[in-house]
């Protein structure tokens, strides 16, 4: 029986280090080596054990069994790996490519996607530098960081922390609401994690308005001719994994800091205090709340081209599009000042029907929901785009040993 890995469905620590990683050698064998040594590391780290004196980085001390302060380490892999390893191609996470960063409209400063990525979760900045550091240290013969970047929750669900309810993003509106919940809900559980059995996802719209838009506009939208075609299978592999969608912006906070509260709530489509949306009363108990817009698509107290209207329409069959969200506020000291934004990070049992639907035809489509309507106004207050990239994280064969991620190919569990 497999299981997702933790780091994706548990309660999210204060602290995030993305780390994308390529291999230095690229030959098979060389590969499925590294990998098994970084299988072991990460082990290590998730029971607390160092190395002795001569060996050990030394910034956690040097005795077993410190507080790891809910460290998680969730490993996903670029399409490169599964190449590099000679998976056959009937056995790859089907709908895994690396990030069209063209076709998302951006021009990352770090373009490469990496071949794996680690998403490394605590509550301690300490602990999660660690985790790097020992990869650096022990596989930098192997493994190079292509990037890497920090982000930092306010919130977490944990006692005595500020709650999901008061948390908030950079620009001071309500961050995470109308967020899956996979841990509670099966509906949400089924759009987040593949099931191979379960093939059957929403076709691409056509390119062309065809009758009466599901919108309410004269005229319905149009899309980009070339989405891309939804995976018809997925390899048994696959069975309760998720695809990751990494995408890392700098925000204008300056200027967002001196636009008039209204455009604010205009360009998101919420009240800033409450995080009701505008066409419901500006009132805290509607934060979670579906927008009159779902029941009603004519009202436009939410302007079309709002971020809440352009990543949720909520027309028929939208729901089957949403994603898991787990993104972490970017806060970036440099030596030109504080660099803020956000590391946007998501899960789903597609790419190509969720995140890359969602952004193309939908945020940055100028022509949805109706046609001439622009794109997401809240993407004019990105200054830039950082990096990112698309990885398939497996599930994992023994539940309370997040290490042993099934990978066609690798021995899942050395010890056993």
């Amino acid at each position: 029986m497999l299981h997702p890995q933790p780091g994706i469905t548990n309660r999210p620590p204060g602290h995030l280090l993305l780390a994308s990683l390529s291999f230095i050698n690229r030959e098979a064998n060389s590969a499925h080596q590294t990998l098994e040594r970084l299988r072991a590391l990460q082990e290590r780290e998730l029971r607390s054990d160092l190395d002795e004196p001569s060996l050990e980085t030394g910034e956690l001390g040097f005795e077993d069994g410190y507080d790891r302060a809910h460290l998680t380490v969730t490993v996903g892999f670029g399409k490169s790996t599964y190449e590099l390893l000679g998976v056959p191609s009937e056995e790859h996470p089907q709908d895994l490519v690396a990030i069209p960063w063209s076709h998302l409209g951006d021009q990352p400063q770090r373009p490469d996607n990496g071949d794996l990525v680690l998403q490394v979760c605590s509550d301690s900045v300490y602990i999660n530098e660690h985790v790097l550091r020992r990869v650096e240290e022990e596989l930098g013969d192997q493994l190079q960081v292509t990037w890497v970047v920090q982000g930092h929750q306010r919130y977490n669900s944990r006692q005595g922390r500020t709650s999901r309810e008061e948390g908030r993003a950079l620009i001071g509106f309500h961050d995470g609401t109308s967020n899956l919940n996979p841990r509670r809900s099966e509906e949400d559980r089924r759009l987040v994690f593949v099931n191979p059995d379960a093939v059957s996802y929403p076709p691409n719209p056509p390119a062309e308005p065809t009758g009466t838009s599901p919108y309410g506009q004269p005229t319905g939208p149009r899309f980009p001719a070339d989405l891309r075609t939804p995976p018809t299978r997925e390899p048994a592999c696959t069975r309760e994994g998720a695809y990751l969608a990494a995408r890392v912006s700098v925000v204008d906070v300056s200027r967002w800091d001196h636009t008039a509260l209204s455009e604010q709530e205009r360009t998101v489509g919420r009240f800033k205090v409450s995080g009701a949306s505008r066409d419901l009363g500006d009132d805290p108990t509607q934060l979670q709340a579906e927008p009159a817009y779902a029941a009603n698509q004519n009202d436009l107290r939410v302007d079309l081209n709002s971020h809440l209207r352009k990543v949720g329409p909520r027309g028929s069959g939208d729901g089957e599009r949403r994603i898991f969200r787990r993104g972490y506020p970017l806060v970036d000291a440099t030596l030109d000042g504080l660099q803020r934004g956000l590391v946007f990070i998501c899960f789903g049992r597609t790419l190509s029907t969720q995140f890359e639907f969602m952004t193309r035809a939908w945020t940055i489509n100028p022509d949805f929901p109706t046609p001439g309507v622009g794109v997401d106004l809240l993407r004019s207050f990105e200054s830039t785009v950082l990096c990112g990239g698309y990885f398939f994280v497996p599930p994992v064969e023994t539940r309370t040993k997040p290490w042993t991620w099934v990978l066609p190919g690798l021995v899942t569990d050395p010890g056993t």
